[in-house]
C-alpha cells in the first residue's frame, strides 16, 4: 500500500504531467459530449450538470442579440451575438446560474416596466392625470413623491393586480432558469396581453418583438437618467424631468 501510494505521489508531482492529465481529461470530456450531443461544461456533478448539458437555445438565436455591434474593422466573418461579459454562458459554470431564456424574460419585464414608468413621468409632469375623488388626489405632478400620496388601499389594488397577472402566467416560469422553454416563451403573457396581435408571419412577428425590445432598452436608459437627475440635479444635462 505504501509502495502504491509512493508511486502515485511521485507520478502526480512529475513536472509536466499535470497539464497533460488535465488536457487528456478535457479531451475525453469533449469526446463524450460530441458523441452524446451535449454541451461541454465544467459544472460538477450534483450542481445541475444534467440541466447544463441539455440542448439549449443560444443567444444568437434570440431576437435582438445585437449582432450589428460586430460590424467593425477586424470583426469575425460571421456575426456574433453582443455579449462582452459572456453573461449568456454563465449556465456553463453551474446550474445555479440562469440561462439566456431567464435573462431575456428579465430584460423584457424591466423594459416594459420602464416604458410604463417613463411614460408616466412625462404624462404626470405635464399635468395630465386622473380626476381622483375625495379620498385620492392625483394633483401632485412630482413623479418622485406622488406615489407617497396614495392611500394603502390604492397600492393594495396595484399589488393585487400584479399578483394575479404573474400567478396566471407562472407556468413554466422557473423552467426558463434552466433553459426549458417548451411551456413558456420568455415574455409571453398570452392572448390577454397581445400575443395574438402578432403577425402570423414569423419574420414580421420578430420585427415587432425587436421593436419592443429596443424601445424597452431605451426606456430603461431614460428612466435611469431621470432618476439620477432627481438624486443629483444636473446629472442628466438637458433633462426637464427631475
Amino acid at each position: 500500500m505504501l509502495a502504491l501510494s509512493s508511486g502515485v505521489t511521485q507520478a502526480a508531482f512529475v513536472p509536466g504531467t499535470v497539464p497533460v492529465q488535465q488536457t487528456a481529461r478535457v479531451a475525453a470530456g469533449s469526446q463524450i459530449v460530441a458523441e452524446e450531443n451535449m454541451r461541454f461544461s465544467y459544472a460538477p456533478e450534483g450542481m445541475g450538470k444534467e440541466y447544463v448539458n441539455q440542448p439549449r437555445k443560444p443567444l444568437s438565436e434570440y431576437v435582438g442579440a445585437s449582432v450589428e455591434f460586430c460590424a467593425y474593422p477586424g470583426a469575425p466573418d460571421e456575426p456574433m451575438a453582443w455579449d462582452p461579459m459572456r453573461f449568456s454562458e454563465l449556465y456553463k459554470v453551474s446550474g445555479n446560474n440562469p440561462d439566456v431564456a431567464w435573462l431575456r424574460e428579465a430584460e423584457l419585464k424591466h423594459g416594459r416596466m420602464s416604458m410604463l414608468a417613463i411614460t408616466g413621468v412625462m404624462v404626470q409632469s405635464s399635468g395630465i392625470h386622473w380626476p381622483g375623488n375625495a379620498d385620492i388626489s392625483f394633483d401632485n405632478t412630482d413623479w418622485a413623491t406622488a406615489p407617497t400620496t396614495l392611500p394603502p388601499a390604492a397600492w393594495g389594488q396595484v399589488l393585487l393586480f400584479i399578483g394575479l397577472v404573474e400567478g396566471q402566467n407562472s407556468v413554466g416560469l422557473y423552467d426558463l432558469w434552466n433553459g426549458v422553454t417548451d411551456k413558456r416563451e420568455p415574455g409571453n403573457y398570452g392572448p390577454a396581453f397581445g400575443s395574438d396581435l402578432l403577425s402570423k408571419d414569423p419574420v414580421a412577428a420578430d420585427k415587432m418583438r425587436l421593436k419592443e425590445l429596443k424601445n424597452g432598452r431605451l426606456a430603461m436608459l431614460a428612466i435611469m437618467g431621470v432618476a439620477f437627475n432627481h438624486v443629483v440635479p444636473g446629472a442628466f444635462p438637458g433633462c426637464i424631468y427631475n
